[in-house]
């Protein structure tokens, strides 16, 4: 890298780089620093930056788009646009494979670059921080993919080959996540059918089904709220979200919400008796409540085939919510909705 190129580098480096190579620095200087603190810490701020990149309308989405070297420069270019990690690098990549090339002195988080020690293959961000925000993509247009790191010889997620620092990720069959999709998509169809049986029986009208007149409830906190259509979820829709629950140790829910995401009746564990004691209702007795977080409209809105997020949970637990439309006569009336543990 010649002076010029120093001097553009250093003039582009703002206050977020230079407090994250301090801290890098600092922590590996101490002895802090360690795979064990990087790893789940990286995989978490992917998930958020997909979540805010989900906010500001940005993330994208690649339905019906080959995977290729494009596709893939397009994304990490993106990427870099937002958090500018690198000011140059290289993407190779085949049906199976993707390699990513960065220039020790073009890295824009290294301690390195400001003025710090190079920092080894094994303490880096960048493999954690591309894999899970990668995969988070990729799963939002092939549900049976995955992107996984492949690791070196020596355990370490990246390697060192003169002054190129190189990632390796491997796209691979997700059996796991294929199933929970499979399960969400079998409970939409159970749920809409569910729906029409029971406008057919007179167990309930088409317009109570779509009543949006939400009820307060007194004396309840968190808030709950009661529709023509609350105790007919309860007695008929409640099971189908208990089985769909039940089908994999790590559901954390399966719940019917409608479009605006409020949420009639949950599943057996969440609608337990109320106590009046704040905190354990809040985890208790999660029924007729509207969840307007960001996740929950997005998921109670959303017309896409399904929509996976990273959903941090009024109960302080970061989860993966996946959700798929459910129709009422054609029309969208809300999301079938499931959570699973990270």
């Amino acid at each position: 890298m010649g002076d010029q190129e120093k001097k553009e580098r250093f003039d582009r480096l703002d206050g977020a780089h230079l407090l994250w190579a301090s801290t890098m620095g600092a922590t590996f200087d101490l002895g802090i620093m360690s795979k064990a603190m990087l790893i789940p810490s990286m995989k978490t701020a992917a998930q958020r930056l997909a979540r805010h990149q989900m906010q500001k309308g940005a993330f994208p989405f690649i339905d019906g788009k080959p995977l290729n070297t494009e596709l893939y420069r397009s994304i990490f270019d993106s990427l870099n646009e937002f958090v500018f990690f690198a000011t140059d690098y290289q993407i190779e990549s085949d049906e199976k494979s993707i390699t990513i090339k960065i220039h020790k002195d073009r890295c824009m988080y290294c301690p390195t670059g400001v003025g710090g020690a190079l920092l080894g293959t094994a303490i880096c961000p960048y493999p954690q921080l591309f894999s899970v925000y990668l995969d988070m993509i990729i799963k939002n247009g092939f549900y049976y993919k995955k992107v996984t790191i492949n690791k070196q010889s020596d355990g370490s997620y990246m390697k060192r080959e003169g002054d190129l620092d190189i990632i390796e990720l491997a796209i691979e069959d997700d059996e796991n996540f294929k199933f929970t999709v499979d399960v969400l998509f079998e409970g939409v169809k159970r749920i809409e059918k569910t729906f029409e049986k029971a406008i057919i029986n007179g167990v309930i009208t088409e317009d109570e089904l779509w009543d949006r007149n939400y009820i307060p409830i007194p004396n309840t906190n968190p808030q709950k709220y009661k529709t023509k259509f609350t105790d007919f979820a309860k007695k008929y829709i409640q099971p189908i979200e208990d089985e769909l629950l039940s089908k994999h140790k790590k559901f954390g829910y399966a719940a019917l919400v409608d479009e605006n995401d409020y949420l009639p009746s949950h599943n057996s564990i969440y609608d337990k008796p109320l106590t009046g004691n704040y905190k354990k209702d809040l985890i208790g007795n999660r029924s007729m409540r509207i969840f307007n977080d960001f996740t929950g409209i997005s998921a109670a809105k959303n017309t896409r085939k399904y929509l996976l997020q990273s959903y941090p949970r009024d109960v302080g637990v970061l989860m993966f919510d996946i959700s798929s439309e459910i129709k009422l006569k054609g029309r969208h009336w809300g999301a079938l909705r499931i959570g699973f543990k990270i």
